[in-house]
Parts: C-alpha cells; sequence; structure tokens
C-alpha cells in the first residue's frame, strides 16, 4: 500500500475509518471549503470504496466552530457529526477562518504545501472561488497528477462581461486537460459551455441521505398530528413549507405575497423554517396585511428540521437568482411533498417534472405562483399522486450513486494515457439522445 507522507505536527487530523485494505488504492487528496453537512454522507460513503484512499483538507472551520453564518444571521450548529467516518484536515490557516468564497482572498500557503508535499494520485477540488485552489492545480500539473473540478455553478444567472471573459480563459485552459463532475443537467451543461469534453465529464448528482430522512419520516409520521402541534398548527389545514436562508435570491417575500392571496380563499398555514435578513421585514408584512396562520420557526438543525417537513403537504423553493441547485428539495421528497419551484431553481430540471410530481413557475410571478399554490392546497389527491412520484424519482439521487460517479471519475483520471475508459455519464448522455 503507498504510504501516506505525514502532516505537519501542528496540523489537526481526523481519521475514524480504517486503511482500505486492498493493495495500492488511488490516494486522492481533496480541497474543500469547510465542513458541509450534505457532504459528509458522501465522503463517508467513499471511505468504504477499498480502490481509493481519501484524504479531505479543509479552508475552514467555520461550520463546527458554531459561529454566526453570515446567510443566517445567527449562530448556527448543524447538530450533526460532519468530520466522523472518513480522514479529514483542518490546517492551522483553517483555524477560525470564515469560509468565505471570494477569490481576492489570500492564499493559503500550508494548504499548498499539502498539495506540493503529500503522496497523492489525484486531486480533486470542490469550486474554483478560492485562490488557493488555482494555485493549488498548478502545483499539481507540475506534479503531473491528474485534477477533478466539482463544480455547481449554471448558465441560468448572467454574469458581468469581465467576470464571463476571465472566466471563460481560466475554465477553457483548465479543463483542457481537468475532469469536470457535474452535479445535474444545468451544470452539466455548464461544464460545456465553458469547454468540458463530454468524455470528461461524469455525473455525480447532488444529493442528501436518502436513508436517514426515510427513517426520520417513517417515525415521525405517526405522531403528525403532535409534530404540527409544536409548530401551533392546530388544524389538519394544509401547510406549505419553505426552507432556508431569508435572504432576497431565496425570495420568501414573493411566497408570502402569494401565499396572503391562496389564504384569503382556502383555510391553509405557512410554515417559514431558516433565519436571515429579510425576517423582520416577513414579519411586518404580516402584521401590517393581517395574513393568517403564518409561522416562523427560526434556523432549525438536522434533526429538528425533518419535523417541518413531516408537518407540511407543500414544499417550495421560488428563489430568483443563483440557487445552483437546492438540496432542500431533495430532502423534501424524501417526505413525499410535492414541490413548486421557479425556473431559475437549478435542480428543477432534474428533479421537478412540471405536472408530474410538482410545478414549475417563471420566477418573480407572484400570480403563477399563487396559482400553482392554490391547485395544490386545493386537491389532496394531487399532493398524495405527486408526493409518491416524488419519493421514487429521489431514490435515483442518493449517496452511493453520487460516489459511484466520482470513483468512475478518479479511475480515468489514473487510466494509460491512450486507454480506453467507459464514460457511464457519456453512455447515458447518448441514450437520451
Amino acid at each position: 500500500m503507498k504510504a501516506l507522507t505525514a502532516p505537519a505536527p501542528q496540523t489537526s487530523i481526523v481519521e475514524t475509518t480504517p486503511a482500505a485494505s486492498l493493495q495500492d488504492p488511488i490516494q486522492v487528496l481533496h480541497l474543500v471549503s469547510h465542513p458541509i453537512q450534505y457532504f459528509a454522507p458522501l465522503y463517508r460513503e467513499l471511505a468504504t470504496r477499498p480502490n481509493i484512499a481519501l484524504s479531505v483538507v479543509f479552508y475552514s472551520d467555520a461550520s463546527i466552530r458554531h459561529g454566526v453564518d453570515p446567510g443566517f444571521g445567527t449562530r448556527v450548529s448543524w447538530n450533526t457529526d460532519l468530520l466522523g467516518g472518513y480522514r479529514s484536515e483542518i490546517p492551522p490557516s483553517a483555524k477560525g477562518r470564515a469560509h468565505a468564497t471570494r477569490f481576492l482572498t489570500k492564499p493559503q500557503w500550508d494548504v499548498l504545501r499539502i498539495v506540493a508535499k503529500r503522496n497523492y494520485d489525484v486531486l480533486w477540488a470542490h469550486g474554483y472561488a478560492h485562490p488557493t485552489t488555482w494555485l493549488a492545480w498548478g502545483i499539481a500539473f507540475a506534479r503531473r497528477k491528474p485534477v477533478l473540478l466539482r463544480e455547481e455553478q449554471t448558465l441560468l444567472h448572467g454574469r458581468k462581461w469581465p467576470r464571463r471573459l476571465i472566466k471563460r480563459i481560466a475554465l477553457r485552459m483548465l479543463l483542457k486537460t481537468a475532469f469536470g463532475l457535474y452535479i445535474g443537467e444545468q451544470n452539466r451543461r455548464y461544464f460545456e459551455h465553458y469547454g468540458g469534453r463530454h468524455e470528461r465529464l461524469f455525473a455525480t448528482r447532488y444529493c442528501v441521505d436518502n436513508e436517514h430522512f426515510r427513517q426520520i419520516a417513517h417515525q415521525l409520521r405517526s405522531r403528525r398530528s403532535d409534530v404540527r402541534a409544536t409548530f401551533g398548527i392546530s388544524d389538519d389545514a394544509p401547510v406549505v413549507l419553505f426552507c432556508g436562508k431569508l435572504i432576497p435570491k431565496k425570495a420568501p417575500d414573493l411566497l408570502l405575497e402569494s401565499f396572503r392571496a391562496v389564504r384569503a380563499r382556502r383555510k391553509c398555514w405557512l410554515l417559514i423554517v431558516g433565519e436571515g435578513m429579510l425576517r423582520s421585514d416577513l414579519e411586518k408584512y404580516v402584521d401590517s396585511n393581517h395574513v393568517e396562520d403564518v409561522v416562523f420557526a427560526g434556523f432549525l438543525d438536522q434533526r429538528e428540521i425533518a419535523k417541518a417537513y413531516v408537518a407540511s403537504d407543500v414544499f417550495v423553493l421560488p428563489s430568483v437568482f443563483n440557487e445552483t441547485w437546492g438540496l432542500v428539495v431533495n430532502e423534501a421528497f424524501n417526505f413525499g411533498l410535492p414541490t413548486i419551484v421557479s425556473d431559475k431553481v437549478g435542480c428543477a430540471v432534474d428533479l421537478v417534472r412540471d405536472g408530474w410530481n410538482g410545478l414549475v413557475v417563471p420566477a418573480q410571478d407572484v400570480g403563477a405562483l399563487s396559482d400553482a399554490l392554490d391547485r395544490l392546497v386545493g386537491d389532496r389527491e394531487i399532493r398524495e399522486v405527486f408526493g409518491e412520484c416524488c419519493r421514487k424519482l429521489v431514490e435515483r439521487y442518493d449517496v452511493g450513486s453520487c460516489a459511484d460517479g466520482i470513483v468512475d471519475a478518479i479511475l480515468a483520471a489514473v487510466a494509460p494515457s491512450g486507454s480506453h475508459v467507459t464514460n457511464p455519464s457519456v453512455d447515458a448522455v447518448k441514450a437520451a439522445k
């Protein structure tokens, strides 16, 4: 088995799984902004794969310090294990550092020393907004190590032309040799737009821990009335759920305005889960317009959020810009919630099939959103049919399948030059055509 070069003494290391038992696993060094609640199950799954040895390096420890999240505007604790089950490192520069993604930040030299000195076969980075990532790629190329990029951006939202030009030049240069890991169809189009070749693009579709959420859904379903009561919901009228940061891009204000129109015609509730800069404005709107049956639940961690899904009947994500995916939709699907999304939500083309398991409405169109809400709130049978379709569809977006795609990309990256490696992602695209 290839040996890992020991890190510097001052580097924090978390290792809770034994090394792979097979000989010569592929050593994969992964760079990512901070411990993310959605990624931890994926890393744990990859740690079980005997043909690779994964080591994750974080740029920041913000999410495990329970600090103030700038989007939520409050102190956040996810109340779930973000580091267990896989090998990870928190370099000294990551400790106490905010997980900002702006490009004009100081490079983290200790991370770059790891990239320069560590014994690895593949360098895999999530995102490209950090200057450390670009310098790390330069080091990897100099060492003749293959590079993987997993990125979640889409073409749904325009950028100013100088940024588009710089990005086009930089990404086209990178994607001539790098392998792209796309999270969904909109993201695949993004990679292709910037020069990603079909044979170098692999499907690693965004997912949540389906099994975890379904177990909780099963446990709580028989106590649904009691769960609803914890939110102050006192009857069996349909509940519309919003989950996310209360910030402009998520458009909770548009949802509230649409709900007001529906509530004037039908008995229903609106459950708003999350915190953010718009909360006070939303509360003022409710008070000044006498909107009934609106509940502000605040931030809920990964254990408590399940109660909101169980209490609800319809899920809505009306984002108006830069919603690259929307993993809350995956979560809602596991609870059988028919979903309404705007056409600016990245996962819409993958997860929400209009009229089959949910509805897709034009972004910023309050009237269309009101009509969609009215349709689902007013028809229990449609909600049940759509909800069952949601459960079936999300089964294909699981941690195991995502890990398979990453492993396929890693195997392709280390394959001898000139050899033919089958890319299941390319096969799937050809079949769809």
